[in-house]
């Protein structure tokens, strides 16, 4: 960005499926996109209402990125999951898979990416490994502590797992 920002805040994001968005700030954004992947997946492919699906899904997405508090960030670290999709291609079910699909991703990062040259803040990507299992208290590894929405450690912290892994993301950024 040409006009870098020397004041504000960091802040990590955990772009996910359930959750569109989880924040370091222990925000969480877009619980409704899940119901809206399960709509398109329904609609037939190339048809009208597949079309506004997708438009529709299009629009959620812009509405959640813009209730992100960006202009008062200074720096935004997320997780590069660039392989993601091809790596779980043989290990879910048909179903999930053809959800998966509508997840809007790579979208959302593009569009912080803009935001993030409109807005002047730092915009990084990091390594995804391990972010949702470590601990963002204590820094322990362990899979188990992951319990669907919620991380539970042995060290005493429990919190919303992406939550979590928002926090693990600004560490690492």
């Amino acid at each position: 960005p040409k006009n870098k920002k020397k004041f504000g805040k960091e802040l990590g994001l955990d772009v996910g499926y359930k959750k569109l968005i989880a924040t370091s700030d222990y925000k969480t954004y877009g619980h409704e996109m899940e119901s809206v992947y399960e709509k398109i997946s329904r609609k037939k492919q190339g048809s009208k209402a597949f079309k506004r699906a997708l438009t529709e899904r299009d629009n959620k997405t812009n509405q959640f990125i813009n209730k992100v508090p960006l202009r008062r960030t200074k720096v935004l670290v997320v997780e590069d999951l660039k392989n993601l999709k091809q790596k779980t291609k043989g290990k879910l079910r048909k179903t999930f898979v053809n959800k998966m699909q509508r997840w809007s991703y790579r979208d959302v990062l593009g569009r912080l990416a803009s935001l993030s040259e409109e807005l002047g803040f730092d915009f990084e990507k990091i390594d995804p490994a391990y972010t949702s299992q470590r601990c963002s208290a204590c820094g322990v590894i362990c899979k188990s502590n992951r319990q669907g929405e919620i991380y539970k450690c042995a060290c005493g912290l429990f919190l919303d797992a992406d939550i979590n892994a928002s926090l693990n993301i600004l560490h690492l950024g």
